[in-house]
């Protein structure tokens, strides 16, 4: 239980419109005499003369708040606000840059910064065993993770110790290196149709955007070892997917949107207890196609599953074995375990396709603005593949150059560039040389860990042979999750099956084209994850490619 008791304060008669304005600018980023059309889109859903009061109810509760007894964090430096209200750190999630906020603070303040008040970041190596770490004392995950529920808590979402252990027992069964070995053919043969397109692309010399294309090959990807069958980007080359909603109607709706706004709408969200009910009603456009993304995620997932379910295919992939981990060689499933399998597949399709499509785009962006680094791979690979042919996985999953420039475009890119939340154990914990008590909520950032000069000698520059030198510094690569409470979707897939794609894919393309960056600049952004706006990059059949 925390410490913190919010004392609550209404306002009766009309609404103070300075007060309103300068609040909805602080969570919409957008200044006053912009409001108009915000005011409009919450009339229609609430009516402005209802809104007003929920408006003013969130921020004025969350900034007033009494603590029942001596402040144990007072001379921890910080933000002002974000001592008295983590609506500090849900604005600067909203604006898509909490983690350079953060790493700012941290060169400010040194180690320790709080930002918000009852949460603590910690920017430290020595912080990750205890943060992160095993064992009776490990911590667990805190109530932010709520946020990322839906009908039904998933491994990722989840932050009860006992349900946890039980979800990633399941989980784990369909889930081992061993088992996605056997998955090579279904993704060389999903890696081969993107290759033919991009084929047919590249014969006009056009610029497109990398990261759309890496979407939806990601999509494909993963729909397929998840539901049984493609969706089909690739193709069409749109991510438009048809979508049933739980009362039957079908609607269209883009994919890739569908990932970007709910895991944005939940960085927002999860830094309050009440916040992500009251966000329904904020005026705020953000938050109403966010909360209409989880619900379509949600649909999409639930379309595909229980297509499959009816079915009755028994096919080896990703939903057949967590299906056989549940209900064995017969029997049927219950409605409980057929809304656990959806919400399993939610966590699949953000953890699958968004964080690799993010990760292959700015790493192929390093090393387009790195050429000798290009070269370089580029001759390792050409030893390791035979002469027109297409590269298999056997021959490129043992290259130490090919997984060193994945490490380190993860280490400088840092897709989980926030530090993810964490609760003190019953006791407290001794984290640093400092005390912290039951309950309060613990972070090691990501971005500033992997950016950290007393790590990395030169966090700032590319250089992947550094991996190589030292192959010990993958204990401060924090892209995977860190500790038992990691989850365990994104764990293996992102150490395992990502790894996979990103070897093949990589290998794929830097062997068979010619690329050129319509400029060297890449914009990133931030929801919960980190990722680039766009990669505008021309394609070019090599000459003696396959």
């Amino acid at each position: 239980m925390s410490p913190q008791l919010h004392t609550l304060f209404f306002f009766s008669g009309k609404a103070n419109s300075s007060i309103a304005d300068h609040f909805i600018g602080l969570l919409s980023d957008k200044q006053p005499h912009h409001h108009q059309m915000y005011y409009s889109t919450i009339e229609k859903v609430v009516g402005w003369e209802l809104s007003w009061p929920i408006l003013l109810f969130v921020f004025v509760a969350s900034l007033f708040v009494v603590t029942s007894r001596p402040d144990p964090f007072s001379d921890i430096p910080g933000p002002f606000l974000a001592r008295w209200t983590p609506l500090w750190l849900a604005y600067q999630a909203r604006r898509g840059r909490r983690y350079q906020v953060v790493d700012e603070l941290h060169k400010r303040y040194g180690r320790f910064v709080r930002i918000a008040p009852n949460h603590i970041s910690v920017a430290d190596k020595d912080a990750l065993p205890i943060v992160y770490g095993q064992g009776h004392r490990a911590f667990d995950k805190s109530p932010f993770y709520h946020a990322f529920i839906g009908d039904k808590a998933s491994v990722f979402s989840t932050t009860d110790r006992q349900d946890h252990a039980q979800k990633r027992k399941l989980v784990s069964q369909a889930f081992s290196y061993g088992s996605l070995l056997n998955l090579t053919p279904l993704i060389s043969a999903i890696v081969s149709s993107f290759v033919e397109k991009l084929d047919k692309i590249s014969e006009s010399a056009e610029y497109i955007d990398a990261l759309v294309w890496f979407n939806y090959l990601a999509f494909d990807l993963l729909s397929d070892l998840a539901f049984g069958e493609p969706i089909g980007m690739v193709e069409k080359g749109s991510d438009a997917v048809v979508v049933e909603k739980a009362d039957g109607e079908t609607v269209m709706e883009h994919a890739i949107s569908l990932v970007d706004e709910r895991e944005h709408l939940a960085a927002v969200v999860g830094h309050h207890p009440t916040f992500r009910f009251l966000s329904k009603f904020l005026p705020d456009p953000f938050f109403v196609r966010g909360h209409r993304a989880s619900h379509g995620l949600e649909d999409l997932a639930r379309r595909r599953v229980m297509k499959r379910i009816r079915s009755n295919a028994h096919r080896d992939d990703i939903l057949g074995r967590l299906i056989h981990a549940r209900i064995g060689d017969g029997g049927s499933l219950t409605a409980d375990q057929t809304n656990e399998l959806i919400a399993e597949s939610v966590t699949l399709l953000i953890a699958g396709s968004d964080t690799t499509s993010n990760s292959l785009t700015a790493i192929l962006h390093l090393l387009l603005t790195h050429p000798d680094d290009f070269k370089r791979l580029y001759t390792v690979l050409e030893e390791a593949v035979e002469p027109g042919e297409l590269p298999r996985y056997n021959q490129v999953k043992d290259i130490p150059l090919l997984d060193a420039t994945i490490d380190e475009g993860l280490r400088l890119h840092a897709t989980t560039a926030i530090g993810l939340h964490r609760s003190v154990p019953d006791g407290g914990i001794l984290c640093c040389g400092r005390f912290f008590p039951a309950s309060t909520e613990m972070s090691v950032p990501a971005w500033t860990i992997q950016h950290d000069e007393s790590i990395w000698n030169d966090p700032e520059n590319f250089r992947p042979q550094r991996w190589l030198d030292n192959p010990d510094l993958r204990r401060y690569l924090m892209t995977f999750g860190k500790g038992p409470r990691a989850c365990l979707l994104m764990d293996v897939i992102l150490s395992s099956l990502a790894y996979m794609e990103m070897r093949l894919v990589l290998s794929t393309i830097i062997l068979r084209y010619d690329m050129e960056l319509q400029t060297p600049h890449m914009e990133t952004t931030e929801g919960f994850m980190h990722k680039p706006k766009c990669l505008m990059t021309r394609f070019r059949r090599r000459n003696a490619s396959p």
